[in-house]
């Protein structure tokens, strides 16, 4: 099935016509096909920076954007472009806009330290989700814990209020219009890219994890090929987002899932990995050009455009303060 798919996926790209973008500039976000209730879940990164800039890692219940009676649910970690020295925790809970109904999404953001500098070395992130708290650890250091019973600013409980819907784990970089959270935009910091050298996904398994833990290792992905029945690609945008997002900004190389902030038409990456101390002192070698992977696709329209069987070109996703 993996082959007729990727042969199919060739065959149609090389006749479909290029996708018309709406924005000057192009994304990307990787998202799970599966989700979870309750999990704990890490990733190694070094992250993108650059003023206007979001770089993240985040849990969200995929229906949110719908909105009035449909629960926001999401738990970010997200380097806000224009300080690489820190990131920011945040549960976004509540119920968010849509015709009818005001938006009533309740937030806890939280910024912390980092060192060194997330787009010059490689960390782990990390986030627990269980119905008792959530944490955020860094290199395996917690920094954040939020507790059932703990309330936001506007009185709400948001650890009991993500209890209501599973989450799946997306990773975007992209660029915010709101320069007095992320920083003004200077597209001279094109490109900037986020490299993921591999994400681990734990099931929530009270007492029965290595240790007594309650965690019990679901999967690795190491990323030594493209998994496209474990992860989807975003193709859309949204809300106070500069860039649409695109699946040729999203490329598996050397070990490495590589997420890129591009110009419109200039989408792909054509440097080098950087190596990550922790892997040793293995060579990293330049890469040959390379635009996209076009396994990644499944269905296509007339235009050339990949079809989302997961609806998930409706998503939206809200970064506002």
């Amino acid at each position: 099935m993996k082959n007729s798919l990727i042969k199919k996926a060739f065959s149609i790209a090389a006749i479909a016509a290029a996708s018309v973008m709406a924005k000057d500039y192009s994304g990307a976000e990787l998202y799970t096909a599966d989700t979870w209730m309750y999990g704990k879940f890490e990733a190694r990164m070094m992250m993108a920076a650059g003023s206007g800039t979001v770089s993240s890692m985040f849990l969200y219940h995929n229906d949110s954007y719908i909105g009035c009676d449909e629960p926001w649910v999401e738990v970010d970690i997200e380097i806000l472009g224009k300080d690489p020295n820190e990131f920011q925790s945040n549960i976004i809970t509540g119920n968010g806009p849509a015709e009818g109904c005001p938006d009533k999404k309740q937030y806890s953001e939280k910024l912390h330290p980092m060192s060194p500098a997330v787009n010059s070395t490689y960390h782990t992130y990390g986030m627990e989700w269980t119905p008792d708290y959530v944490s955020w650890t860094i290199d395996g250091v917690e920094v954040r814990r939020t507790k059932a019973g703990e309330v936001n600013a506007n009185g709400h409980d948001q650890v009991a209020e993500l209890r209501l819907k599973p989450q799946g784990l997306r990773f975007n970089l992209w660029a915010s219009e709101e320069p007095a959270w992320v920083g003004p935009w200077d597209d001279k910091i094109l490109p900037v890219h986020q490299f993921i050298n591999w994400v681990k996904v734990y099931k929530y398994t009270p007492g029965e994890g290595e240790n007594g833990s309650d965690f019990t290792l679901d999967w690795v992905d190491n990323f030594d090929e493209e998994d496209i029945y474990r992860w989807n690609y975003g193709n859309w945008t949204f809300d106070g987002n500069r860039v649409d997002l695109s699946v040729y900004n999203a490329n598996v190389m050397q070990g490495t899932m590589i997420l890129s902030l591009t110009k419109e038409g200039e989408e792909g990456f054509f440097g080098t990995v950087p190596a990550d101390p922790a892997d040793g002192d293995a060579a990293i070698k330049p890469l040959a050009p390379r635009q996209y992977n076009a396994t990644k696709y499944s269905t296509f329209n007339a235009k050339g455009e990949k079809i989302n069987t997961r609806n998930a070109s409706r998503y939206r996703v809200d970064f506002k303060l």
